[in-house]
């Protein structure tokens, strides 16, 4: 055993709803080919390739490891890498859980639900053996959230909670309180990747050409305008094309159980909506 394929870090375990009866019940070739570009999507929203130099590097740096079975996703993210031994571990993780939600809501948008577990622990790799305690635990923690959203486990959100590099940022933008929601019910209660909000934050203004022309042209009070305007259509669009897709699974749900998990998703959608926006498109109707 060569001590540096151990090392110690999260996982996440990420299961993608409904595969796994879609998997069992292909029959053709075309059926397959359909599962395979699925899953090649989602692994790539979690391990995405990219042209641009710095990204690539930053990736290499962080040494994550993403492996994509039938329904699933594995993804491990070592506490201790090349990035982390100029910069520490709470900035490179936290960047990395953004990622995870940057994943959810790209697959969401393709209308592909997902639901995950992370967890704190060892990881044993070495070529096609893989033997992993923070495996165990994220597919634990994956298995009892009973809702669509990537769950952390306490020990991970107590880590990251108390992380002595959190005190580095000013209480308005406190990273915790804007990756993090809390899922509570009468059975359990854990932390969740807030993936809406994240994602709706980071859009951009801009979509067209014609705006990028608009705007060189504009004064700097009209500028104001088209970045606001823009980005206020662009949170539209997304919010609409989430709700709709929301609403489609649901109604495609095979029993009560499993629309009831949709009905919580569009509580959640709804919840974080009324902060965005007051379109009524963007309200998510089941």
């Amino acid at each position: 055993m060569k001590k540096e394929d151990l090392s110690v870090g999260i996982t996440g375990f990420i299961d993608i709803l409904g595969f796994g009866e879609k998997v069992k019940n292909s029959k053709t070739i075309e059926d397959i080919e359909d599962i395979r570009s699925s899953v090649k999507k989602i692994q790539n929203e979690f391990d995405f390739e990219t042209e641009d130099k710095l990204t690539a590097e930053v990736q290499q740096l962080n040494s994550t490891t993403v492996l994509a079975f039938s329904d699933c996703v594995v993804v491990n993210i070592p506490l201790e890498s090349e990035s982390t031994k100029y910069s520490g571990t709470f900035d490179p993780i936290m960047s990395e859980l953004a990622g995870f939600a940057y994943a959810q809501g790209n697959c969401v948008q393709d209308s592909l639900f997902i639901r995950g577990g992370l967890e704190l622990g060892w990881w044993y790799q070495e070529g096609h053996t893989l033997i992993s305690q923070s495996m165990v635990g994220a597919v634990k923690r994956e298995e009892s959230a009973c809702v669509p959203v990537i769950a952390l486990c306490e020990e991970i959100y107590n880590y990251l909670s108390d992380h002595g590099h959190r005190k580095f940022y000013s209480e308005d933008y406190d990273p915790i309180r804007g990756m993090f929601r809390k899922y509570c019910s009468d059975k359990e209660e854990f932390f969740y990747i807030d993936y809406i909000s994240i994602c709706v934050e980071a859009l951009d203004w801009h979509r067209s050409k014609n705006q990028m022309s608009a705007y060189r042209k504009a004064s700097p009070d009209e500028k104001d305008e088209i970045m606001v305007s823009g980005y206020r259509e662009n949170v539209d669009i997304w919010l609409s094309n989430h709700a709709r897709n929301i609403e489609s699974a649901a109604n495609l749900s095979p029993n009560d159980k499993v629309k009831d998990k949709y009905k919580w998703l569009a509580s959640y959608h709804n919840d974080v909506t009324k902060s965005y926006s007051t379109n009524e498109e963007c309200i998510c109707k089941i």
